[in-house]
């Protein structure tokens, strides 16, 4: 790489990739905001992620359509949170181990139907599967620099950042999120004023499910038309780390989502400058604990600072006689 300026690197087409290496992950992120704000941790995102994955190329292949995938996905997804849900709420299952059996079932069970429904090992690429195609947006595509930054992508890219602006409003501008993000705050003031925090918990789950579908689709039929073996490669465990870093807030864990996308996007590139192999696949997983690093740094100087203030005021405050 010595030979190589940085340049060559960091180009348009870089940056374009990334909001397609995030798209998956924001997804995955955008769900598991859902369920953590009930009080449930959704660990099982690679996994559902990766059966959306295998039912979208299912779908595709018996429908024909990139749609028929999406709702195959979307079907299986909203099973697996189904039962995530039953697993925890009604048989008091810890769902921490609940999420990890799901990721464990989920690798068997797409690797299973592969060879069962295929007949094929490992990885399944045909011209059967139908892909989404990609789209370029009117007069942006022809704006110089924006144009390739912004057009051109598949429709489940602009879809992704969609889906964060509607998590916002439905979280904090509706009834229902109020509802929802006070199971995850105090579950007992949400029982106090009639709220049904089972079914809110369900509710959680399910979304969950529901927008991890779209994300495994996208890894399908959009980033790639195949299913492969574990072809989700850890997006799951990122998308967790993008909820801690943004603290179940849309934006900031969206922003997270970017970061980790452009570290992919940026490991595919420097495979092409003869950088050791380990080191690019490392690249992702290490901008994870760089930015979980910092998100843990700024948590404790924004805690240090509320402790000081709160110390200022008692100091300030006379004794009552």
């Amino acid at each position: 790489m010595g030979n190589v300026d940085l340049s060559s690197i960091l180009t348009l087409s870089l940056f374009a990739a990334a909001l397609r290496m995030a798209t998956p992950i924001i997804f995955a992120t955008m769900g598991g905001i859902f369920s953590s704000h009930t009080g449930i941790f959704n660990v099982a995102l690679e996994g559902f992620m990766l059966i959306g994955s295998f039912f979208a190329v299912l779908g595709s292949v018996r429908t024909g359509s990139p749609y028929g995938g999406l709702l195959y996905a979307v079907i299986a997804c909203l099973v697996a949170a189904l039962v995530f849900a039953i697993l925890h709420l009604e048989l008091k299952a810890n769902p921490i181990i609940v999420g990890l059996a799901m990721n464990i079932v989920a690798i068997g069970l797409t690797n299973y139907l592969l060879t069962a429904t295929f007949n094929v090992w490992g990885v399944y690429k045909t011209d059967l599967i139908i892909g989404f195609q990609e789209v370029q947006i009117p007069l942006i595509h022809q704006i110089p620099i924006i144009g390739e930054l912004l057009s051109g992508h598949f429709p489940l890219v602009y879809f992704s950042f969609v889906s964060v602006y509607i998590v916002y409003l439905v979280l904090y501008k509706t009834p229902f999120g109020f509802h929802l993000r006070s199971v995850g705050e105090n579950i007992d003031a949400a029982e106090s004023i009639g709220v049904n925090t089972k079914r809110m918990k369900y509710y959680g789950l399910l979304v969950s499910g529901l927008l991890c579908a779209f994300g495994g689709t996208f890894l399908s039929l959009s980033y790639l038309t195949m299913f492969s073996e574990d072809m989700t490669a850890g997006r799951g465990w990122l998308a967790m780390a993008a909820i801690n870093f943004g603290r179940m807030r849309p934006v900031p864990s969206m922003i997270a989502g970017l970061i980790f996308g452009f570290a992919d996007a940026l490991a595919v590139r420097l495979q092409q400058f003869g950088l050791p192999s380990q080191i690019v696949v490392m690249l992702p997983y290490l901008m994870t604990v760089i930015v979980l690093f910092i998100s843990a740094v700024v948590a404790e100087r924004r805690k240090k600072s509320l402790v000081a203030k709160q110390n200022k005021i008692d100091i300030a405050t006379p004794l009552q006689p």
